[in-house]
């Protein structure tokens, strides 16, 4: 069936022309044929008996097959033997894809529970009471969903819609398969990957309505599904729900506020909840449901901390793989499982060293250091993105040996093939990815098992679920903890409980090795365990002493332009109009830990309060009564999620 006509005017839409015999045309009998009325010739019979047989056609298409020219074609419709229309061709993201139908599954008992409480909550949002947003803790393999599933079916049973949310587009090809094989063609997608057209027609699908169930990071909760029915955030702990430039919104906030007012239900779902989140749970602002089990009776993963100051002790050095690492790994490859290897930082070293002098490649533009990437030779930025190929000598002291130090994504692989050569091994991290599919290819190989070791950034530490993974390895988990960031454990806690849930989704017990040289530190210990209630305890109450989130709102304002001077002067200024005051606390103006990015020196000046409105009223008198410098820019970030 053809979708309707569309207007030349509107470009947006892809069109293909179509051909068909003008309803109503008759054959001219011979007597007219001859004489040459109507521009009648055997040719043009031809081209209509051709047409009657075919039925509508694609233009382009029946002009190469016959040999027609386009020119014959329209002189034709001038004449009104053929009528040409112009159609709206839809792009579909999802072409080429087949998606075997699903139907629901038996639930647990918890997950029941939980399902029955999101559907009493839609339940009262049809009486136009906003029901309170919905946190669902359910550990890692505890089925949230199916949970997500069945509840979008109970609210479109009703007639509304539903969106999705999900932190990484590594996430979404897995997703959209799991809602794309239980809702079929009502599915629509958006994320940046698209093109623009898959993303303009995409729009339109969710607009008229033949989309009902819209999936999509961060973005996709403006997505405009009319009777909104139900919102689901998984994962909801994700930085990646904030978007770090204007407009500075978070995700995950503005579901809840989207809920409130179009009266619908929101869940927030993860196994390691945010901590704010979690509070407005504790004080009852949210319902609170948790799944404690793991669904079908898996079994939960042995984790296994491994002090690396023993390895240190034992070699002299600090080694990319400990022995019980490698054990492991080979004893898993020997029975056909899968493994997974976790290193939160992509490229080969980052950092390279003039072993005379000490001197370190640095990017000129950003005050980081230059990170190698083996593959290409270049040490590259991974906050500009400048790269420069690796000089021949120190420009110090001349010497040509460097020192490549530290260890990345590439150099895990590297090594991996040296200590795994039988093994299948792939990368997956922002270099891999890049182009569009990447993602989803690398995960299609590792679910058909073409991959025995797939090795990765954060983008494989959560949300993907492959039975036959029954080991994973933590590397250098250490590296997240000490960064200035009164959030840097609460992250760790978080990345290394979803990195576990990896392991033993399927028959088979899984294994997480955790390497690290401080074992003792509380996010570790509480995430060998998965033991968020442990863990959340005791940073609350960090929290809540020093006056950090969930407790306050903590405001970041940035002051960056090229002429440090002038930058320092005014953060000074706007920091001495600040003033204090007793809504508030406010930190000293200071360089950024990220002191340099793109050439522009940065300033911080830091605020924390209890109610966002005397600070934001601050904000804009201060900015009202200061005359902002030439060439300086200020950013003001409400509840900031990054610091750095």
């Amino acid at each position: 069936m053809l979708p309707a006509p569309v207007r030349r005017a509107d470009a947006k839409f892809k069109t293909r022309l179509m051909i068909e015999v003008t309803p109503g045309w008759q054959s001219p009998d011979s007597a007219t044929m001859e004489s040459g009325q109507g521009k009648i010739t055997p040719r043009r019979l031809e081209i209509l008996e051709l047409l009657r047989n075919t039925g509508i056609v694609n233009l382009t298409a029946f002009c190469r097959q016959w040999s027609v020219s386009p020119g014959t074609i329209r002189e034709m419709e001038k004449h009104g033997m053929v009528t040409v229309t112009e159609y709206a061709e839809q792009r579909n993201p999802l072409s080429g894809r087949n998606f075997l139908p699903s139907l629901p599954l038996a639930l647990s008992e918890e997950q029941l529970n939980a399902k029955n409480i999101i559907c009493d909550a839609c339940n009262d949002s049809f009486s136009k009471n906003p029901p309170k947003p919905v946190l669902l803790h359910g550990v890692t393999a505890s089925g949230k969903t199916e949970v997500y599933l069945q509840s979008i079916a109970h609210v479109l049973e009703k007639g509304l819609g539903a969106i999705v949310l999900v932190p990484e587009i590594s996430l979404t090809p897995q997703t959209i398969q799991r809602f794309a094989s239980r809702f079929g063609d009502t599915v629509a997608v958006l994320h940046s990957q698209l093109s623009d057209g898959e993303r303009h027609d995409e729009w339109h699908r969710i607009c008229d309505g033949s989309a009902r169930v819209v999936v999509g990071p961060r973005s996709a909760v403006f997505a405009p599904v009319d009777k909104l029915g139900i919102i689901i955030v998984d994962e909801e702990h994700e930085p990646s729900y904030k978007q770090d430039e204007a407009p500075r919104y978070n995700a995950r906030d503005i579901a809840v506020m989207r809920a409130r007012y179009e009266c619908c239900t929101v869940v927030l779902g993860s196994a390691t909840p945010s901590l704010e989140s979690w509070n407005n749970a504790c004080m009852e602002k949210y319902v609170l449901v948790s799944m404690t089990r793991r669904a079908v009776d898996m079994m939960v993963p042995h984790t296994e901390i491994i002090d690396m100051r023993a390895e240190v002790a034992k070699t002299g050095k600090l080694p990319i793989f400990s022995q019980r690492l490698i054990d492991a790994t080979k004893r898993r490859l020997e029975t056909g499982e899968q493994v997974m290897f976790f290193l939160n930082r992509r490229g080969y070293a980052p950092n390279i060293v003039c072993s005379a002098c000490g001197y370190a490649e640095e990017c000129p533009d950003c005050s980081v250091g230059m990170i190698f990437h083996k593959v290409d030779n270049l040490l590259r930025c991974h906050i500009c993105g400048g790269f420069r190929k690796v000089p021949e000598a120190c420009p110090e002291c001349s010497n040509p040996d460097y020192k490549y130090t530290g260890v990345g994504t590439q150099r895990v692989e590297s090594a991996a093939k040296l200590v795994f050569p039988h093994a299948a091994i792939e990368r997956m991290d922002a270099d891999t990815t890049s182009r569009k599919f990447g993602h989803q290819e690398i995960l299609d190989r590792f679910r058909a098992r073409k991959i025995d070791i797939l090795i990765g950034t954060q983008m494989i530490a959560k949300g993907l679920d492959f039975p036959n993974v029954t080991l994973v390895g933590i590397l250098n988990v250490d590296s997240g903890l000490y960064i200035p960031d009164f959030r840097a454990a609460e992250r760790t806690f978080q990345l290394v409980a979803q990195m576990a849930g990896r392991s033993g989704r399927g028959a088979t017990c899984g294994e997480v090795l955790v390497q690290t040289l401080s074992p003792l530190h509380p996010a570790i210990v509480h995430a060998k365990t998965e033991d968020f209630i442990g863990f959340s305890e005791k940073e609350l109450a960090e929290r809540l002493e020093l006056s950090y989130p969930p407790f306050t709102h903590f405001v970041c304002i940035t002051f960056r332009g090229e002429k440090e001077e002038v930058v320092s002067k005014f953060a000074n200024d706007f920091a001495r109009v600040f003033g204090d005051s007793e809504h508030f606390i406010c930190g000293d103006p200071c360089p950024a830990p990220l002191a340099k990015i793109k050439k522009q020196w940065r300033y911080q000046f830091t605020l924390r309060g209890e109610k966002i409105r005397f600070i934001s009223r601050r904000i804009r008198a201060v900015m009202a009564a200061l005359n902002t410098p030439s060439g300086v820019h200020l950013a003001v970030d409400i509840d900031a999620i990054n610091s750095l």
